[in-house]
């Protein structure tokens, strides 16, 4: 679902001619070298320069694809022509669909290498776009487009804000941002906030902006996709995707709240003794429903302190239950903890199924608030031991 992604063996032109017999094999240390460029590579897309006055998606995606050509330059120089772009372009498109016929040597623990590589390098590219767009977008450069406050809501918008928004919980910065306010470039100064809650509905403002739209209208618009008056929540793939943001973009929220029970559990060596178990049981709440829509800034500012003190120890408690859960579980044998992932697993595919088969708006809600406790439990291991945390 993240198609936002452009991938090299896709999007790149055909070039490379020469003298030399071109082999229609590839071998496995070329495919890995590239990987390993490329990755090295996107590292180097979020540092723009000088971006254009009417800044598109598309030019953060050729950034993408040009780090992959460079590191397919690169990694070909070193073999003396013998492999034509094109060739490797079209044995990447095969390992992508699992077909491995054209990489010479390749035994099954050598595929799983490969395809292990690959899904780190298409990783990198989601990260390395996610971070060129939301760079650009905090350094102001883009205030130049015309953006949407009329039209509906459509697919390809909403598919495209999710992914961008599930990539950038993930990024190492942006964590570190919801958590204190820390910078995530020392060259680019954006504006202070003093609540985790602030912090994520800027992000969330700046990706909106990033696909075109103004953001309290798309505010409006998620509140009623969430409530149900869209057709779009009856697409199974789209209501997929919303339920990733949701949970992607709470689990971010709980866990820079976390700060004090964080320094709580800081041993004297300075290691952190918690392992985070990323899986948060507000998503099955109204209330976190209502949040997820990112508020507009005037509800932000109506926001009361009293109501903050009550979210805090809310979040505090969600904390201390989820590291009991987790505690719990470690102390089990095993055997004991491979049957209770196993439930896991099971529970965690029926709640799935009970999600998209109940319609959404007001019984979809109340399927949430009526998970029961052990069920929650069951839901917070299998999101443990998916993410190794």
């Amino acid at each position: 679902f993240f198609s936002v992604v452009p991938q090299l063996f896709a999007l790149l032109p055909y070039y490379c001619t020469n003298s030399y017999p071109v082999s229609r094999m590839v071998p496995l240390p070329l495919l890995l070298n590239y990987f390993e460029q490329a990755s090295k590579q996107l590292l180097s897309v979020a540092d723009v320069e000088v971006a254009p006055s009417k800044l598109t998606l598309n030019w953060h995606r050729s950034r993408v694809v040009e780090a992959q050509l460079t590191a397919l330059t690169d990694t070909l120089a070193e073999y003396d022509g013998r492999f034509d772009a094109s060739v490797v372009q079209e044995v990447l498109r095969e390992i992508g669909v699992g077909k491995f016929n054209n990489v010479d040597e390749c035994n099954e623990e050598l595929r799983k290498t490969l395809v292990k590589a690959m899904e780190q390098t298409n990783e990198a590219a989601r990260e390395a776009f996610a971070r060129s767009v939301l760079f650009v977008e905090m350094s102001d450069s883009s205030n130049q487009r015309n953006l949407n406050t009329q039209a509906d809501l459509d697919r390809s918008t909403l598919m495209e804000y999710c992914g961008l928004a599930i990539t950038a919980m993930r990024l190492p910065e942006i964590q570190r941002f919801l958590f204190d306010g820390t910078r995530v470039r020392e060259d680019i100064k954006c504006e202070v906030f003093s609540t985790p809650e602030e912090r994520l509905l800027y992000i969330q403002r700046l990706l909106w902006k990033a696909v075109g739209w103004e953001p309290d209208t798309a505010s409006d618009q998620m509140k009623q996709l969430m409530e149900g008056n869209s057709e779009l929540m009856k697409d199974t793939e789209v209501m997929e995707t919303v339920m990733k943001y949701m949970s992607s973009v709470t689990v971010a929220a709980t866990n820079a709240s976390m700060g004090s029970d964080m320094a709580e559990n800081m041993s004297t060596d300075g290691t952190t003794r918690v392992v985070n178990v990323t899986y948060s049981e507000k998503v099955v709440t109204s209330d976190t429903i209502q949040s997820l829509s990112a508020p507009t800034s005037n509800s932000m500012n109506e926001h009361k302190n009293e109501q903050q003190s009550l979210e805090q120890r809310q979040q505090r408690d969600v904390a201390k239950m989820r590291q009991a859960i987790h505690d719990e579980f470690m102390s089990l044998s095993p055997d004991e903890q491979s049957k209770t992932m196993a439930k896991a697993k099971q529970a965690q595919d029926a709640f799935l199924q009970q999600v998209m088969n109940t319609p959404p708006g007001a019984e979809r809600v109340i399927l949430m608030k009526s998970i029961d406790f052990e069920t929650q439990k069951l839901l917070i291991i299998h999101k443990m031991c998916a993410t190794g945390e």
